[in-house]
């Protein structure tokens, strides 16, 4: 199962990846096109829009499987291993009771938006739950990644002796 969801991560990151090239390209496109009298595309912005919402949401979950995750260990860095892990456990269960809350709400307003065929309308109109249909994805593989990461520091504090207790931070 963890191959199955570290190949679900790694391909959201690689399209994460793509859009973030395109954004750079059709942005650096636009810069170009202005400054030699050109007339720039009116559906970059729109589309670079879309596209930093999809880089979100489908890289959040490879961030967190690398714990390259923003943090503030004032706190955490002065805690010993062990209680480390507890607050680590801690974190997974409230990251994954969170993610499940948002994966329902996001998976309900985008079946909303399709069935009610809310459209967006700008340079192109594009249907509303293309758009927000990456939000439960997201969600959904940040809801595995939490769970993955909950069992396996589970695993870790009932299996390490209390005398021999080193922080291994694994996926």
């Amino acid at each position: 199962m963890n191959k199955v969801i570290d190949k679900l991560l790694g391909i959201m990151a690689f399209f994460a990846g793509v859009l973030l090239l395109f954004v750079t390209f059709s942005i650096s496109y636009t810069i170009f096109s202005r400054i030699t009298g050109l007339s720039s595309p009116l559906w970059v912005l729109q589309y670079n829009e879309y596209a930093l919402l999809w880089i979100t949401f489908l890289g959040t979950a490879w961030v967190l499987k690398r714990d390259k995750h923003v943090s503030i260990d004032l706190v955490t860095g002065r805690l010993s291993p062990k209680k480390q892990s507890w607050f680590r456990l801690f974190h997974s269960l409230l990251g994954m009771l969170l993610g499940l809350v948002f994966l329902w709400y996001g998976t309900r307003v985008t079946i909303e938006q399709f069935q009610r065929g809310v459209v967006d309308v700008q340079a192109v109109d594009v249907p509303k739950y293309i758009i927000l249909m990456v939000i439960p994805i997201g969600f959904f593989a940040l809801v595995l990644q939490f769970a993955r990461q909950f069992f396996t520091t589970a695993n870790r504090l009932r299996k390490t002796p209390e005398n021999d207790f080193s922080m291994d931070r694994g996926s």
